[in-house]
């Protein structure tokens, strides 16, 4: 194997995880510069990224109950691209739902490329979407705490980095679904009853590590009956509307302007 490929395999989430360690600025720089070559749509790099430095900051922050040396925030972001169309004399019309995908498209693939980066240098990594939870930060306070542009942006994924606590971690690698239900030939295909049976098992055999929650603290009999009942379990309603009234006008507000 070669070692891009034993790099992707070895990518895992590092919950929390992370020493105090200061993260030299040499790798902080190589990683920045290996996610901007991501491929992004018309080489126009729809996306900025925020560089948020400091635990405590990390944590006030990105609000994901960890603390790391460093996070990365991805966001979209058209304000470059517009700004200098307007300096010098043109217009652009990136303010419409497309646009917002491909950028949001951008974005994501720098992000998996710093995640790669810096496993390739010995940093672990977890990337979080807990900027977007109600109960846990308000947009509102990140676009003042960042001065994050009202109009053309939107934040889209965070990435912490840090050294990985080695007393802490892991002894394996969570476990992936391959074949049945995540990859589809030629047409899309539902599950048939036997392929969902051999799912049910796989996701429940401790052997496959696939509950990273600690279904045992969640008092369930498997993993799935711990995810269906403890960790996804149907919301309060209220507090699901407030949170797609807090991102529906955050995105409106972005394809409006």
């Amino acid at each position: 194997m070669n070692e891009v490929l034993e790099t992707i395999y070895n990518l895992h989430a590092v919950h929390g995880n992370f020493t105090s360690r200061p993260i030299e600025e040499e790798k902080i720089k190589t990683i920045l510069n290996a996610c901007v070559n991501a491929q992004n749509a018309s080489n126009r790099q729809s996306y900025s990224i925020i560089v948020i430095r400091g635990e405590e900051n990390v944590k006030k922050i990105i609000r994901c109950g960890y603390k790391s040396p460093i996070a990365l925030l991805f966001c979209v972001d058209f304000n470059r691209i517009h700004d200098i169309g307007e300096y010098l004399g043109y217009q652009s019309d990136n303010d419409n739902l497309f646009s917002y995908l491909t950028a949001h498209t951008d974005a994501v693939l720098a992000t998996q490329t710093a995640v790669m980066a810096a496993t390739s240098l010995e940093l672990g990594t977890l990337c979080t979407n807990s900027i977007h939870h109600l109960y846990r930060k308000n947009l509102d306070d990140m676009y003042r705490e960042l001065t994050l542009p009202d109009k053309h942006f939107f934040p889209v994924t965070a990435l912490l980095l840090g050294y990985e606590d080695k007393t802490k971690a892991l002894h394996h690698k969570s476990g992936r679904l391959k074949d049945s239900g995540i990859v589809h030939y030629d047409t899309y295909k539902k599950l048939t009853t036997e392929e969902k049976e051999e799912i049910i098992k796989t996701v429940n055999n401790p052997k496959n590590h696939f509950d990273t929650k600690g279904r045992e603290k969640g008092n369930c009999s498997t993993y799935l009956e711990f995810y269906y009942t403890k960790w996804a379990p149907l919301r309060d309603p209220e507090v699901i509307s407030k949170m797609d009234d807090m991102l529906y006008n955050k995105l409106t507000s972005f394809i409006k302007n």
